[in-house]
């Protein structure tokens, strides 16, 4: 396990309960388990026997790769490198690999925009070529203003009122609940994609029209549920012993972090996204079926965003 969200500890403790707290920790490592009072530092490989045995993946087409549901195999594991130094750190680049063995392969890199009102991610398959014109421009992120609702797109031009132009696709939506009394507790999130039939084909969900309904607008109306799945944060157990919310990712997160979340089907509890921190820029990244790349990605940079009423 491996905690979510840090909580101050009391000002003092008796001496037993120290040594008690200690044992615990020890066992909690032996298990695999980190807290947040301490964190003990594990290292990134800890899972690299699951990663090893992990069936290979064909990306020689990675757009489509990316682009599709993956094959029903099982977590595909990967890890996501930040890099916010210099003039990047207001508006950092993220950039995700597949880990397969003791290999990394690049996938998508994604940069927060400047000079807009809201949150907006571009994402594109190559490093260097971070541009909205290009041809490797892949798809976007974009935000509400407070930061609490996203919404993931392909690279599609939006919809004009008379529908005159290429309609973009909704590929995900991501909302975080507002908490504008406390920030203390883990975070809470919601995130919806298009349904996927047993062949594998994605819902097409685009707005026709600007004014027409959207991904999110239909979840919270209640619509048009047999074209979406819900995918809801698997809540974290609180460890009164360690003062922190806990959550098992079985050794793939060593760093508590408020970013740190697993997404599961709703009334399910099979993870189909997990994500956490494993140093100060370096985080894993982990989806399955129905889940892609892409979207997968897309939701992960959501949890990076600042959020006006969730912090």
């Amino acid at each position: 396990m491996t905690s979510q969200r840090p909580l101050k500890p009391e000002e003092s403790h008796k001496t037993t309960d120290e040594e008690g707290a200690e044992k615990l920790r020890q066992k909690l490592q032996e298990m695999g388990i980190s807290e947040t009072v301490a964190p003990i530092q594990q290292s990134a490989d800890v899972s690299v026997t699951a990663i090893r045995n992990a069936p290979k993946l064909d990306i020689t087409d990675k757009r489509s790769f990316l682009g599709h549901a993956p094959p029903k195999v099982g977590m595909v594991y990967c890890h996501i490198i930040r890099d916010r130094s210099g003039l990047k750190k207001l508006h950092p680049e993220y950039t995700m690999y597949l880990e397969s063995g003791t290999d990394s392969q690049f996938l998508l890199a994604a940069r927060k925009r400047k000079k807009n009102k809201t949150s907006n991610y571009l994402i594109s398959m190559d490093t260097e070529d971070l541009h909205r014109n290009s041809g490797n421009f892949y798809g976007k992120v974009r935000s509400n203003f407070l930061g609490t609702e996203f919404t993931v797109y392909d690279r599609g031009e939006r919809a004009t009122k008379d529908g005159s132009v290429s309609h973009r696709q909704e590929l995900a939506a991501v909302l975080y609940e507002a908490n504008i009394i406390s920030s203390k507790g883990p975070r809470k999130m919601t995130a919806v994609i298009p349904s996927v039939d047993n062949t594998g084909r994605r819902t097409i969900w685009k707005q026709e029209t600007d004014d027409s309904e959207t991904l999110i607008l239909a979840y919270k109306a209640g619509e048009r549920k047999d074209d979406m799945m819900v995918m809801e944060n698997k809540k974290p157990s609180w460890n009164e012993e360690l003062r922190a919310y806990v959550l098992n990712f079985k050794g793939r997160v060593t760093v508590p972090s408020v970013k740190n979340f697993q997404l599961v089907e709703r009334h399910t509890d099979k993870i189909l996204v997990q994500f956490g921190k494993i140093g100060s820029d370096k985080f894993t990244l982990d989806f399955q079926y129905p889940v892609n790349g892409l979207q997968a990605f897309a939701i992960a940079l959501t949890a990076f965003d600042n959020k006006l009423a969730c912090e």
